[in-house]
């Protein structure tokens, strides 16, 4: 029988995840707009980190509870591809600035995101993968009752 450790976990992060994900998204944001590129450049690390972590989790309790019937494995699969897809396009907007890597970043970002409004879905997507963590967070939590109490 699995404990209720990794969905405590999972609570936990996705709860407290989201709403970082958010500030820090809404940071870069404002970043952007006052033209502070350290500002920009912190909020997005922070932000990838934050995304880091709640893909990880996410992926770790997904594969924990992968036979468990307590733990619905729609919910968990909802949490790991929502918390992927910000992890991913944070990471391809941070390593946008890697010199090296930046012209083939800018082919697969033009190659997703065609037109002039790509960053703009880009962001929307992380805003919608951040809510979805909350979304997950709060499931994982209620998901703890049915887990019985080990003495």
């Amino acid at each position: 029988m699995k404990d209720k450790r990794w969905a405590k976990i999972s609570a936990f992060v996705g709860i407290l995840g989201g709403p970082l994900a958010l500030f820090f998204l809404l940071s870069l944001f404002a970043a952007g707009l006052g033209a502070s590129r350290s500002g920009a450049m912190l909020s997005l690390a922070l932000l990838v980190t934050t995304f880091g972590i709640i893909f990880f989790v996410a992926l770790k309790s997904a594969h924990y509870y992968k036979a468990d019937k307590r733990v619905n494995q729609v919910i968990a699969n909802l949490f790991v591809a929502s918390s992927g897809v910000g992890f991913v396009i944070s990471l391809l907007i941070g390593s946008a600035n890697v010199p090296i890597v930046s012209e083939a970043l800018d082919w697969i970002m033009f190659a997703v995101f065609d037109g002039s409004d790509g960053f703009e879905r880009a962001l929307m997507l992380m805003f919608l993968s951040s809510i979805l963590s909350v979304v997950s967070g709060i499931y994982y939590a209620i998901c703890l009752r049915k887990f019985k109490e080990l003495d």
